[in-house]
């Protein structure tokens, strides 16, 4: 990690010295603007919202984004990038941060915001208007570099910290993040376009900072809250039973990789993650002796059936995981119509419902169960949801998981796997109709 930081530093430090002599000259500037943006910019900066991107380290967001954007394009690059590398510098000093942190985020600045200031001056044509198109093409430009670099930059550093997938680690922070990062960009324009029409206007954005700064901050407080008691549903789950805790956790892995695979929004995998992790919430309330027992009573059966209701009246109230309810609710429900608990059928199911009840299936057939002699292997339980698309699984589910099964398997990724997984190594793991490898 250490190497990697060092290597970002160099090329933050080559942005610095050799951008002028690439890009030539460019508009002088105002002192006064520059300590100005500085200022904010710091302000912005010592004061971040703490944000976690599900399968990666947690990382900050702040409204400093907006100003050090608007300085990439009301600055020459380098004079934009010592301003972002001070912005850096003081703000990680007065959060005490540790230095190489401090030396990793003064050359990310130094990237992002010395590159799109001269992606930016090498397409603007200060003759035209400045709403040109021509200009505003400079604009998005010099957005996509902005922001392309540091996402970027903080998937190889949040690579390094957790070994993931490289491709996965870029789209879990692209998907957290990238309608917030969008708007403070889209705000950097504004302070942009406002500061080339009369700069003082710029100074009626202020309130406006403190506004989106403040929203930002409750919004992840929410988050934090929620999250919290979801965690302690975790762990009481857990105390019940270690195995059934195991279980969740290995079909949110499954759940993860397939929100992954199919692109969904940021939003909605968020809320199907957690759901996959207290889908079995409502267990909490049945005997273990019920739990355990290999053959079971009608009225012992329709006990065991209760419980999505249960784990659905349990996360009852809590705002943000409303739509995450409504999946714990249903994921046992069948997609021809004959599960429950409301017989609901194919599209009628919620997606995210859909994609745990073939994680869920899966897991349950390779794991040992005190009711069960034995596991099924692999190939037995990708047969079974084969057998069952249509009926009890979305088709094209089926189809996606099975291609993600076979890809842990082909590079000897077994994290997701019960620790006693059977494989049978004389089968091929074969893919769904329509399923490519």
């Amino acid at each position: 990690m250490i190497v990697y930081i060092c290597a970002v530093a160099f090329v933050g430090v080559a942005v610095i010295v050799f951008s002028p002599r690439l890009l030539g000259a460019t508009p002088g500037f105002s002192w006064f603007w520059a300590g100005f943006f500085l200022t904010v910019g710091i302000l912005a900066d010592a004061f971040p919202i703490v944000w976690q991107a599900y399968g990666v380290s947690k990382m900050e967001i702040s409204v400093a984004m907006a100003v050090t954007f608007a300085v990439a394009c009301l600055f020459p690059p380098q004079i934009a990038a010592v301003i972002a590398v001070v912005v850096s510098l003081v703000s990680d000093r007065l959060t005490h941060k540790r230095a190489i942190t401090t030396i990793y985020n003064m050359a990310e600045y130094a990237i992002a915001v010395g590159g799109a200031s001269f992606v930016y001056h090498r397409f603007v044509d200060v003759s035209l208007d400045f709403l040109a198109i021509e200009n505003g093409r400079a604009l998005v430009l010099s957005a996509v570099w902005y922001l392309g670099s540091e996402y970027l930059l903080l998937a190889g550093l949040f690579l390094l910290l957790s070994r993931g997938s490289f491709v996965r680690t870029l789209g879990s922070l692209v998907r957290t993040t990238w309608l917030t990062n969008l708007t403070l960009l889209l705000l950097g324009m504004v302070i942009t376009v406002l500061y080339w029409q009369s700069p003082w206007t710029v100074l009626f954005l202020v309130p406006v900072f403190v506004v989106l700064s403040y929203a930002l901050k409750r919004e992840q407080t929410l988050r934090s809250q929620t999250q919290t008691i979801l965690e302690k549903l975790v762990d009481v789950l857990e105390s019940k039973s270690p195995e059934t805790a195991q279980h969740s956790k290995r079909v949110r892995a499954w759940v993860e990789d397939m929100c992954d695979e199919l692109g969904m929004e940021s939003g909605e995998a968020e809320m199907v993650l957690q759901a996959a992790v207290l889908h079995d919430l409502g267990k909490v309330g049945l005997d273990d002796n019920l739990l355990r027992k290999p053959g079971l009573s009608a009225e012992e059966f329709h006990q065991i059936m209760e419980h999505p209701a249960v784990s659905a009246s349990l996360l009852e109230g809590l705002t943000l995981f409303e739509g995450g309810r409504n999946i714990v609710l249903h994921h046992h429900e069948r997609y021809d119509g004959s599960g429950y608990p409301d017989h609901l059928a194919g599209e009628n199911i919620p997606f995210g419902a859909r994609i745990i009840a073939v994680a869920d299936s899966f897991d349950a057939m390779v794991s040992v169960r005190p009711y069960r002699a034995k596991s099924l292997t692999v190939t037995e339980a990708l047969k079974i949801l084969d057998d069952e698309r249509g009926a009890q699984f979305d088709p094209e589910l089926v189809v996606t998981f099975t291609k993600l099964v076979h890809e842990h398997l082909a590079t000897g990724d077994m994290t997701n796997f019960p620790s006693a997984v059977q494989i049978d190594s004389t089968d091929e793991v074969s893919i769904p109709a329509g399923g490519q490898v």
